[in-house]
């Protein structure tokens, strides 16, 4: 079972000024009526960039992926 985990966006905090969507290592992102969005969920790797350049802390990764320890 593949789990789709994806940054959650409070649009009231955004505001446009698309450092995400330009930072964004894959493209998810994007702009719609100067508020970013998952534009392209399926491309998302939870890099965490989108949330690191957020200067309004709009972005947030509620998920953290962890891997076992070897």
């Amino acid at each position: 079972m593949a789990l789709n985990f994806l940054p959650q966006i409070d649009p009231s905090k955004c505001t446009g000024c698309e450092l995400c969507v330009k930072l964004c290592p894959t493209q998810t992102l994007a702009m719609l009526d100067n508020i970013a969005i998952i534009a392209n969920p399926q491309a998302c790797n939870y890099t965490a960039t989108c949330q690191e350049v957020c200067p309004t802390k709009a972005i947030s990764l509620t998920y953290e992926i962890t891997f076992p320890k070897k």
